[in-house]
């Protein structure tokens, strides 16, 4: 018996002898009120969350080839989406995704992450390579999406919490003209962007002259 089921029946056994109520706290009630609900769940014996179904989307914003994995779940309306984008073979990871991937998913604890990244990276006999990877690091990223959401934390706190206040950031000004871009350029400015971009610029300059 621990001390919370001893202190529990103390108190029952209190009651039945006429004592006085301690007014001691329900500690099981109030840890479960504090409990995310995927531990709720795993307690009360809430079977565990399934991958139904792995979909993977093919697009091309500003005509940059993207593929977008999303990982749906047993629990109605919770899924999580991935990037699993590898430019220039984006039909290649769509096949080991939809192909091979998917049929190895369905059906598995969504929960285990670790496990489903380690068993997908062992399941071929010829490991790694950037179909692979992009692949698995789409599935991956989807998975942790949904314990973010089912947990309502945000995943980098999931994951140890933030280890920086701020992080530099790299914008990308490009033209079909010099003019454009220059624009572009003092636009981001504007916004707070440092003037290290003014070397991209340069090298746009002489990019766009074709001198390079």
């Amino acid at each position: 018996m621990n001390r919370r089921m001893w202190l529990r029946s103390s108190l029952l056994g209190s009651a039945a002898l006429g004592l006085p109520n301690l007014g001691l706290p329900n500690f099981g009630a109030c840890a479960a009120a504090q409990e995310p609900p995927a531990i709720a769940a795993a307690k009360n014996g809430v079977a565990p969350l399934r991958i139904t179904d792995v979909q993977t989307t093919l697009t091309a914003p500003a005509n940059i080839r993207l593929v977008v994995v999303k990982v749906l779940t047993s629990e109605p309306g919770l899924y999580g989406l991935g990037c699993a984008t590898f430019t220039q073979r984006a039909r290649a990871v769509e096949t080991a995704i939809d192909k091979f991937l998917k049929p190895f998913l369905i059906g598995k604890d969504a929960t285990r992450i670790e496990d489903i990244w380690q068993s997908v990276f062992v399941s071929s006999y010829w490991r790694n390579g950037p179909v692979l990877g992009n692949a698995l690091s789409g599935v991956d990223m989807a998975l942790w999406d949904i314990l973010g959401k089912r947990t309502g934390l945000p995943v980098w706190q999931l994951l140890g919490g933030k280890c920086r206040e701020a992080v530099d950031t790299y914008r990308h000004a490009s033209g079909d003209k010099f003019e454009d871009v220059e624009e572009q350029v003092r636009k981001f400015q504007s916004e707070g962007s440092d003037l290290l971009i003014w070397r991209n610029l340069l090298w746009h300059r002489v990019w766009i002259g074709g001198r390079c």
